[in-house]
């Protein structure tokens, strides 16, 4: 193991690395609480830009696991809020971001990252603070007065950041109240926020968040928590000015949305058993495909494109659905990312979070310490460039 007398521990390791992007391989670092404590860090959700792959490292699951599944067991520790960082074309790990230091004010962890156009990462806590930083300045800002429960981040048309606040307030160990969706300036102010509410007697949860950037309208799922705990979806569809134009409760589960630069928005789909995904473009429907069976314990739970247009929809399982249209027709082929054995043993059940196609590979986030997974595109996905 290796050791730093400063904030954390970093080790990197290669596991059944290869040294071209057309083998499987497996990127895995070592990421350890201030002085060496207890908490250990894995990948969250990321975000891509200029060949940088911007990660947030948590311990939420692993600390949830060790303590009969407590989602608060994460604030038992100081822990620091840190961004993972990993280089593409080198393939290599780069010094986390540092946001906040451990401390009685800083139990949390960073959840959802999104690296914006101007130059900042922008991260939530869920538990604590919001914030930004900026990679090589040194710049760090935190948005306390936004207050807790933000969890996913979506980009809007004039640069604002549309963010999901989970619950209204935290009871014991349980989300209380309703959740909202949070307008904010790219300096952090709030611009406007709106209640979402599913139905009586339970407590709406807004999750991932998806803005139409022609349009501006608004597109989420959200978790809908009776009072016995039981946990059924709900989706939204909000106009501009964020007032409701649709919500549904049925079929077919909207388990994640999201919109390219060029307006289209992709629908990834339960339907009745079956992974469907809708493309449109201003409320028109360009395309609609069957990506195969859903199986159980498995959940879309991000979509990244390429500078080429392609969209990587990422499952739990590893399971990456690459979609692209070429000559009007829409086209998709499946990659499977695998796990080493010690992530996918029932104690650690490791899941995959963002995947990001390059020239010849796609790769992806894992929830098992700092960990990047390769894999091969298809030959008829590989770009030329």
């Amino acid at each position: 193991m290796c050791h730093s007398a400063a904030l954390l521990a970093l080790c990197v390791a290669c596991v059944a690395c290869a040294s071209q992007a057309t083998e499987p391989a497996l990127f895995r670092g070592e990421v350890l609480g201030f002085g060496g404590g207890p908490e250990r860090y894995s990948s969250w959700f990321a975000d891509e830009r200029d060949g940088v792959i911007y990660f947030g490292l948590s311990p939420f699951w692993t600390e949830l696991r060790a303590h009969g599944g407590d989602p608060t067991a994460d604030l038992l520790e100081p822990s620091a809020h840190l961004i993972g960082r990993f280089e593409v074309e080198r393939e290599r790990f780069l010094p986390p971001l540092l946001a906040r230091r451990p401390g009685p004010d800083s139990r949390s962890s960073v959840w959802d990252v999104l690296a914006h156009p101007n130059g900042w990462i922008y991260y939530t806590t869920y538990f604590e603070e919001m914030g930004r930083v900026r990679p090589g300045m040194g710049d760090v800002e935190h948005f306390d007065s936004l207050g807790t429960g933000l969890n996913e981040i979506a980009l809007g048309p004039d640069g604002s950041l549309y963010v999901t606040r989970y619950g209204g307030g935290i009871e014991g160990k349980r989300t209380s109240g309703d959740g909202s969706v949070v307008v904010i300036s790219p300096n952090g102010a709030l611009l406007r926020e709106v209640s979402l509410h599913a139905r009586d007697g339970a407590v709406t949860a807004p999750k991932s968040i998806a803005v139409d950037p022609k349009s501006g309208e608004v597109w989420l799922n959200a978790d809908v928590i009776a009072p016995d705990g039981k946990v059924s979806f709900s989706a939204f569809h909000l106009g501009p000015n964020l007032n409701v134009i649709a919500h549904s409760d049925a079929p077919p589960e909207l388990m994640f949305v999201s919109f390219d630069r060029a307006g289209r928005g992709f629908f990834v789909e339960d339907r009745d058993g079956r992974v469907e995904l809708r493309v449109t473009r201003a409320g028109a429907e360009l395309a609609r495909l069957d990506l195969g069976e859903r199986v159980p314990m498995d959940f879309a739970q991000d979509v990244h494109f390429a500078a080429d247009g392609t969209a990587a929809i990422a499952f739990w399982s590893g399971r990456v659905e690459l979609v692209r249209e070429a000559s009007g027709t829409y086209e998709h082929a499946r990659v499977n990312l695998v796990r080493p054995a010690e992530c996918a043993s029932p104690q650690q059940n490791a899941v995959f979070y963002s995947a990001f196609v390059e020239a010849r590979a796609v790769y992806a986030t894992l929830y098992c310490d700092a960990a990047i997974a390769r894999a091969p595109l298809p030959d008829g996905f590989r770009s030329t460039r």
